[in-house]
């Protein structure tokens, strides 16, 4: 496939030169030409060159064919995460020009920082290996220098992600609360699963047991926060987590009760903004919710070449806006809303992560460290 680019890069470069250059085939009828100019021929060299070095793109749109990507997600299988990634796999490629296989995988670990090492240090930036590692974890491990972070979020390439998330604090009906006045005088502890040491899932949690003194017992270690938790093993009363990590009937039946919200996307819930009033709570708060509004961002190694990053690109965005990629993203509790671009992304990860005050990092690490 290669060879077939080429040849068709050295035919547009041949045809670019004999339609714009000053030599022409002799005609017996008509005067002899006169010999090009060096300003002709320098012109004609121009023309090779640039037509040459526009093959590249041609290169790429070949370079995904009978070729398999594969796509990891950093949490292990179940939950919204890997629901999401499992979205993507099954649609992204038929918007890459040469239709590629996408392979679905799971590489949990560290609240997606083990993946955010992979794509790092491990993966080849060629534009076959590509990764959703999560959100606040990965998002935030490096703002607080982490021990085990070994990447650099402003230099990985940035692909795109779908609308920013919303977590909601969930809460089995047989645990009787369904309000945050309710959670807030409990008369015994209230049990929260969460995930990673890095996570929001267990970190908020745990900044609302301390500042608004919440009976809150939060159980960290939990490798994938799905609908298991709360139903079948009956091991947590409510999970902090978007509404794709819950079964929709769940939802629908009110075998869970939305508590309050992030952002304002849930009709009727209250807002968490609105019911926290400490400003080192809200600043923390902040910036623990900051890596939602990325969505859930998919990634590949630094250095992925231009041309290929760019078809990455635009062939996210085209599967975000196809009607089947959203029909099925609805049916499994997905509102894909308004994407966000790869540039868009990269804007955001060096304003916003990077400009949080030194003080609400080192509270930031604190919870981390369990401290």
């Amino acid at each position: 496939m290669i060879g077939d680019s080429w040849n068709r890069c050295r035919d547009w470069a041949r045809n670019s030169v004999v339609s714009h250059s000053l030599v022409s085939v002799p005609d017996p009828n008509r005067p002899a030409p006169r010999r090009p100019t060096r300003s002709a021929l320098f012109a004609a060299v121009v023309l090779v060159a640039a037509a040459v070095l526009g093959c590249p793109t041609a290169w790429a749109q070949d370079f995904y064919r009978g070729k398999t990507v594969t796509l990891f997600a950093g949490q292990p299988p179940g939950g919204g995460i890997d629901s999401e990634m499992r979205l993507v796999a099954r649609f992204l490629g038929k918007f890459i020009p040469g239709e590629p296989n996408i392979l679905p995988m799971n590489m949990q670990g560290a609240g997606g920082i083990i993946l955010g090492n992979h794509l790092y240090g491990v993966a080849k930036p060629d534009g076959l290996t590509l990764g959703m590692p999560g959100r606040t974890g990965f998002a935030l491990a490096p703002v607080i220098s982490a021990a085990d972070t070994k990447y650099d979020l402003r230099k990985f390439t940035w692909i795109g992600s779908s609308a920013s998330s919303n977590f909601v604090l969930w809460m089995r009906r047989e645990a009787n609360i369904r309000s945050f006045d309710d959670l807030r005088n409990a008369k015994r502890p209230v049990v929260i699963a969460g995930s990673g040491s890095t996570t929001a899932n267990t970190i908020m949690p745990e900044v609302l047991a301390r500042y608004e003194k919440l009976p809150l017992k939060i159980v960290r270690g939990y490798p994938g926060l799905s609908d298991a938790v709360l139903e079948e093993r009956g091991e947590a009363d409510g999970v902090l987590c978007q509404k794709a990590s819950l079964r929709s009937d769940m939802i629908a039946s009110g075998a869970v009760v939305p508590i309050f919200q992030v952002m304002a996307s849930e009709p009727g819930v209250a807002l968490l903004d609105d019911i926290v009033t400490d400003q080192k709570e809200k600043a923390l708060l902040e910036m623990l919710s900051a890596p939602q509004r990325l969505g859930l961002p998919l990634i590949g190694p630094p250095g992925v070449p231009d041309d290929r990053s760019q078809i990455l690109r635009r062939a996210y965005l085209a599967m975000v806006a196809s009607t089947d990629y959203q029909s099925e993203a609805m049916k499994r509790g997905l509102e894909p809303g308004q994407p966000n671009t790869g540039e868009a992304l990269e804007r955001f990860v060096a304003a916003k992560l990077a400009a949080f005050p030194a003080e609400t990092i080192e509270e930031y690490r604190a919870y981390v460290d369990h401290r």
